[in-house]
């Protein structure tokens, strides 16, 4: 009973309820009904008793022969003396003192009255055998009314039940359609409680999920314009200072001022496309030249960091794809060289899939191979170095968790491996078949 539905269990219990009220009421009739026949009966006796010592005592004081007469259906009345004995009576009837009497005798009851008569006695006597079987025929028929009012309760409990629950399975419907879910079939089995209770769980996820899309697009936001922007802040306040003099020098960092505004564009728009889960800017793209924007938008970050950047891609690489999602998925790769290989140096070349991406770094531990596409996996290594190195890095730990994502959304492939040679160095393969 427990897993049936809330309309099955409604429709258990008012069938309950009402085929107890009407076997209450069935059982209280025929109890009624036995009373009043019994009542009736011994007043007709009483009645009759009377009628006939009346008429029986106008023709003198004493029997002058036993009075045996039979007055109807199932009833018989006999008068007698000690002189005079009535043949035909029950003997037991003999032993009976005066009054009402009744005697069981199996199938029917004797309904006896005793009554002075003359100088002797009357007996009434009424055989109740017609009236059981007028009980047994009224009991079957409050048998068969307690079964069709029972079968009548459950139709009808059945479509209360559906109409009670109603407004329960709309509003499952409703919340089914806004979260759907290949469980849903799943959850019709279940109880209508139930099949709420998953589907607002499934709201919940879904409510939670798009709370966290919102703080990764935030934290993703935050990752891609960090370092354009501080480039950004220095050479302008370099120059407000007046610390760059040479006009060849201002215009040169004017030049990459420019050119990071154009990557801080571009970022918005993959960060975009990222929450999105599109990116729609597909055409045949130099690789060569896509490398070349990002050393030269991280170099001042890869210069303070050691890192030396070396473009083997080979002169006539092209592929097509979406440049915003490639230059995103480099960009991140060569942060992480930045942060976690420096100093040292990387070398982008050419793939028969793709590209390759080979630095001289420290690498990485075996046991974290397998993280290192995690969201804040950086942070938790940063952590576990302790003291200065861990102070001196300032990432959220998104870097190749967004890179790794993007591969995804565009069915790219994005593979690790270290050390390469000698115990150092991290190699990453990105594959775009």
């Amino acid at each position: 009973m427990k897993n049936k539905s809330i309309a099955a269990r409604t429709t258990f219990v008012l069938t309950c309820l009402v085929s107890l009220a009407v076997c209450l009421s069935a059982l209280l009739a025929y109890l009624a009904y036995v009373r009043i026949q019994e009542n009736m009966i011994d007043k007709l006796m009483e009645t009759e008793s009377g009628r006939l010592v009346a008429r029986v005592t106008r023709f003198g004081g004493d029997w002058t022969k036993p009075f045996e007469r039979d007055m109807g259906p199932s009833m018989y009345a006999w008068g007698e003396s000690d002189r005079h004995p009535a043949d035909s009576m029950p003997a037991e009837l003999r032993s009976l003192p005066l009054g009402l009497h009744h005697l069981d005798q199996g199938e029917s009851t004797w309904h006896v009255a005793v009554a002075d008569a003359l100088d002797g006695r009357l007996y009434v006597l009424y055989d109740s055998i017609v009236i059981r079987h007028q009980l047994r025929d009224f009991a079957l028929a409050l048998v068969a009314i307690v079964l069709g009012c029972s079968l009548l309760a459950l139709l009808v409990s059945r479509s209360v039940a559906r109409w009670l629950v109603t407004p329960l399975n709309q509003l499952t419907e409703r919340l089914t359609r806004w979260v759907p879910s290949s469980a849903s079939a799943v959850a019709r089995q279940g109880n209508e409680a139930d099949r709420l209770v998953e589907v607002f769980n499934r709201v919940q996820d879904q409510v939670d999920a798009a709370i966290a899309d919102q703080r990764e697009f935030s934290a993703n936001l935050h990752h891609e314009i960090r370092t354009p922007l501080t480039v950004i802040r220095s050479d302008t306040e370099l120059m407000l200072k007046g610390s760059v003099k040479d006009p060849e020098g201002v215009r040169l960092r004017l030049e990459r001022i420019a050119g990071l505004v154009q990557e801080i564009s571009q970022s918005l728009e993959s960060t975009y496309n990222l929450a999105h889960a599109r990116f729609e800017d597909e055409a045949r793209v130099h690789l060569r030249s896509c490398v070349d924007d990002v050393f030269e938008n991280l170099r001042l970050e890869a210069g303070k960091a050691g890192l030396a950047f070396v473009n083997a891609v080979q002169a006539g690489h092209e592929a097509t794809l979406s440049r915003h999602a490639l230059m995103t998925v480099m960009r991140n790769i060569m942060r992480n060289a930045i942060l976690h290989a420096a100093p040292a140096t990387l070398v982008v070349e050419s793939t028969a899939e793709g590209l390759r991406f080979t630095d001289t770094g420290p690498g990485i531990e075996p046991s974290e191979l397998g993280s290192v596409f995690e969201r804040y996996f950086s942070n938790r290594r940063a952590d576990q170095r302790g003291g200065e190195a861990a102070a001196s890095v300032d990432q959220t730990g998104l870097g190749l968790a967004i890179a790794q994502r993007v591969c995804v959304m565009q069915s790219w492939r994005l593979e690790v491996l270290s050390p390469v040679a000698e115990g150092h160095g991290t190699c990453f393969t990105l594959a775009f078949a």
